[in-house]
């Protein structure tokens, strides 16, 4: 009974040592072998702008909705902000009141008026009376300190009509200045009211609106994306691949949206830097033709045309050997081929074979 038993397993051991050690032969063939890189991706448009706001406030108006065509310079959005309307209202009344305080028939320039008037009146009494009693101290008709009392009182009034023209100058001066400043501040004050309104630089499509009438909006946050232009493929190729990828190159696009067909491009765009956000590097491709109806952000996967050969002369990929060597029936060493392209299923043989040669692979680990 045991023998029996060892003489199975036996057996058994025996079959699985000649499965193990069975070979596979095939030949060359001629067939179109292509080399492409993979990369994954999404529609973007040529052009896109950010409508973004710089100021706080409630979105009150929203004249736009998702997928709408709008041309430069229309209006988009309408921000209220009470804070800065109360400013813009303060700074034009302040304005106003500096233009009319600068007028020449405001009443603070009267009343300096009134007081030129007025000392220029006293000027010509005392400079009148000092005349006259110079004249008649000359004559001995006056004592010379009733005449030194009236020199005093003119050089006093005319001191005093300097200091007040003095003063006119100063004050035409001030209130010059303040209506400058006022006038700027109302100004500024305008254009901070401006940044609650928005409209677009370019004529392009609506693509998104992550705000609505109503919502409030804080400084820096975005009202609208606007694409313009035509639609790219943004593609994402890895560290290891974008060496092979040349401007020009041949791009065969699916997308998710239509699965089973695809469309052909160009690499039109090629970024030198790696994008940290997509852990890759990024590429552009314009399509070539007619494309389905096409939608921001629609994913897509795509096959960069890398090489391409007609009728090339192939085997499979896992008859090769190591250092480009392939093992032919009849042979005992392994023979050395120049290869071309090679992709995970094929390798393109430039020379060193036939189509009657007979290519052998061994199930022991030593084929690649």
């Amino acid at each position: 009974m045991k023998s029996y038993r060892f003489s199975i397993i036996g057996g058994a051991m025996l079959l699985l040592f000649a499965s193990c050690n069975r070979s596979e032969t095939t030949s060359p063939q001629r067939r179109d072998i292509v080399d492409a890189v993979f990369a994954s991706g999404t529609v973007i448009m040529e052009n896109t702008y950010h409508v973004t706001s710089q100021t706080a406030g409630v979105l009150t108006e929203s004249l736009v909705k998702e997928g709408d065509s709008v041309k430069a310079g229309q209006l988009l959005f309408q921000l209220a902000n009470n804070a800065q309307q109360a400013l813009e209202a303060g700074a034009s009344a302040s304005y106003k009141y500096a233009e009319s305080n600068n007028s020449p028939h405001s009443p603070v320039w009267q009343k300096i008026k009134q007081q030129q008037r007025q000392a220029l009146d006293q000027l010509a009494t005392d400079s009148a009376q000092y005349v006259r009693f110079r004249n008649l101290y000359a004559s001995h008709a006056v004592a010379k300190a009733d005449m030194d009392k009236m020199k005093l009182a003119y050089e006093t009034s005319k001191a005093n009509l300097k200091q007040v023209e003095s003063n006119m100058a100063d004050m035409r001066s001030n209130l010059q200045v303040e209506a400058l400043n006022a006038r700027g501040n109302y100004i500024a004050q305008q254009e901070n009211k401006k940044q609650g309104i928005f409209t677009v630089p370019y004529d392009g499509v609506v693509l998104t609106l992550p705000k609505a009438k109503g919502d409030l909006v804080k400084n820096g946050e975005m009202l609208a994306e606007i694409g313009s232009g035509r639609y790219l493929a943004r593609l994402m190729v890895s560290e290891d691949d974008i060496s092979r990828v040349k401007l020009g190159q041949e791009v065969y696009i699916e997308f998710n949206t239509e699965r089973g067909k695809s469309y052909k491009a160009h690499i039109s765009r090629i970024f030198p830097a790696f994008s940290d956000l997509d852990q890759s590097f990024i590429v552009e491709a314009m399509y070539d033709g007619v494309t389905p109806d096409l939608r921001e952000g629609t994913q897509l996967q795509a096959n960069i045309v890398i090489g391409a050969s007609k009728h090339a002369l192939v085997i499979p990929r896992r008859f090769m050997l190591a250092g480009s060597k392939v093992k032919l029936k009849g042979e005992s060493e392994p023979v050395n081929v120049r290869t071309g392209i090679i992709t995970p299923e094929w390798a393109e043989i430039k020379n060193g074979l036939t189509e009657t040669d007979k290519i052998i692979y061994r199930n022991d680990g030593k084929n690649n």
